[in-house]
C-alpha cells in the first residue's frame, strides 16, 4: 500500500485538526507544513516547516497539498500547486470570485491533477443517506430548504480576516457555501434565481446575512447566517420539506434530527437505513383525521380526492401510514468531523489511483455552490 505524503499550507487551528486526523490513516503521512510564522513553533510536531508556501509545493517528496488559508489566497496557491505536479485538497470556498474559480478549473484541465474542495459535510452519514433518499425519489421532491445558522463571534475580533470581505468574501462565501452545497446535493437541482440581504454591525463587520435561492425544479431555499452571539447560543438547523416528509436536522456538522413521513412498506424500509433510526410513532393514514380545515368549513372538492392515492402538488403517492422518528450518530461532533476529513482525503487518493472514480464532491460542485454565494453577496 502506497503511503501518500501530504503537505499543509496554513497551520492554524483547522490545519492542526487536519494533521491530527490524517495522521491516524495508514496510507497517509503529513510530512511538511507551511506557516506564516504567526503561530508558536513549539506547536509544530513535524520535521519540515516552511515559511514560504512556494517551498512546500516545490518539495519533491509531497504528493498532495492541503490548502488551509484565507479564501482570497486559494486560487493562486491551488493553481501553483497543480502546476508543480501536486494533487490538491482545497479548503472551502474554492475561491472568492468567479474569475478565480474559473482559473482553478482551467488549471486543473490543463495539468490533469486531482483537486477537490473541502465540503466535508457531503461525507456526513446523515447527509449521505438523505442524498440517497432524494436520488431514489422515495420521499418525493424536495420542495423547501430552510437553514438557520447562529454562530459565535467571540473568537472573531474586529480585526480578524473573517470580517475583511476582500480576504474572506463575506459570510455567504466563506461559510454559506457549505449549505448551498448541501442543498445542491440533496436536491440534485440547479439554481435559477438568487437574492440576498445583509446587516452591518458597523463599518468593519457585516454580521448577519440571508439568501433566497430558487431552483429549476421548484425547490425554494432560504439561508440565514448570523455570527453575532456567544458560543452558548451556537445552533444550526436544516429543515427539509419533501412531498412525503418533513425533516429537521441539527448541527452544522449534522449529528441528529427527526422526521415525520407518509410511507408504504418500501419507504419505511428505506428510512430504517438512516443512522440511529428509531420510530417514535406510527399510525394508519385511514385512522388520522385531516385537521387542515376547521369545523364548519364545508365539504372538500371531491373531484380532486382519491381513496387510493395521497396527492402532493398534483402527484399521487401510494402511502398508507404516517411514521415519526428520530435519528442520531453515536459519535461526538469532533469524531464525526474528523472522520469526514479523513473520508475526503481518502476520496482524493481513490481518484489519484483510479481516474474513473467519481469524487463525492467535485470541483464543479464547489464552483456551483460558490456561484450561488457570489450572486447572493452581490445582490444583498
Amino acid at each position: 500500500m502506497k503511503k501518500y505524503k501530504v503537505g499543509i499550507i496554513g497551520y492554524g487551528g483547522f490545519g492542526k485538526f487536519l494533521h491530527h486526523w490524517w495522521e491516524k490513516l495508514d496510507n497517509v503521512e503529513v510530512v511538511a507544513i507551511a506557516d506564516s510564522g504567526k503561530h508558536p513553533e513549539q506547536d509544530f510536531d513535524i520535521e519540515k516547516v516552511y515559511h514560504d508556501w512556494h517551498d512546500l509545493i516545490n518539495d519533491t517528496e509531497i504528493d498532495i497539498v492541503s490548502i488551509v488559508t484565507p479564501p482570497n489566497l486559494h486560487a493562486e496557491m491551488a493553481c501553483a500547486a497543480m502546476k508543480a505536479g501536486k494533487h490538491v485538497l482545497l479548503e472551502k470556498p474554492a475561491a472568492t470570485t468567479k474569475e478565480d474559480a474559473l482559473q482553478i478549473l482551467k488549471t486543473q484541465e490543463e495539468t490533469g491533477m486531482i483537486i477537490t474542495v473541502n465540503h466535508m459535510i457531503r461525507y456526513n452519514p446523515i447527509i449521505q443517506k438523505f442524498v440517497q433518499l432524494g436520488q431514489s425519489g422515495a420521499l418525493g421532491k424536495l420542495r423547501q430548504v430552510v437553514v438557520n445558522n447562529y454562530a459565535q463571534d467571540e473568537a472573531l475580533a474586529p480585526n480578524h480576516w473573517f470580517w475583511n470581505e476582500e480576504m474572506s468574501g463575506g459570510i455567504l462565501i466563506e461559510h454559506g457555501v457549505h449549505f448551498f452545497d448541501i442543498a445542491n446535493a440533496l436536491s440534485g437541482q440547479k439554481y435559477t434565481e438568487v437574492y440576498g440581504v445583509s446587516n452591518r454591525r458597523n463599518e468593519l463587520q457585516r454580521d448577519r446575512v440571508a439568501a433566497m435561492v430558487v431552483y429549476n425544479e421548484g425547490l425554494i431555499a432560504n439561508y440565514y447566517h448570523a455570527f453575532s452571539g456567544p458560543g452558548f447560543f451556537e445552533q444550526t438547523t436544516i429543515s427539509l420539506a419533501y412531498d412525503l416528509a418533513r425533516v429537521e436536522i441539527e448541527g452544522w456538522m449534522p449529528l441528529k434530527g427527526k422526521i415525520t413521513a407518509m410511507v408504504n412498506e418500501k419507504i419505511k424500509g428505506q428510512l430504517e437505513e438512516i443512522p440511529g433510526w428509531t420510530i417514535t410513532q406510527n399510525q394508519e393514514l385511514d385512522s388520522i383525521r385531516d385537521n387542515s380545515r376547521p369545523e364548519g368549513w364545508g365539504d372538500s372538492d371531491s373531484s380532486v380526492t382519491s381513496k387510493e392515492l395521497t396527492y402532493f402538488g398534483g402527484v399521487g403517492f401510494e402511502v398508507d401510514e404516517m411514521v415519526s422518528g428520530t435519528f442520531e450518530l453515536p459519535e461526538t461532533k469532533g469524531e464525526v468531523y474528523g472522520k469526514c476529513v479523513q473520508a475526503i482525503l481518502n476520496d482524493v487518493i481513490k481518484k489519484i489511483e483510479n481516474k474513473d472514480h467519481k469524487l463525492a464532491i467535485t470541483l464543479e460542485d464547489a464552483y456551483e455552490a460558490l456561484m450561488i454565494a457570489v450572486l447572493s453577496s452581490e445582490n444583498k
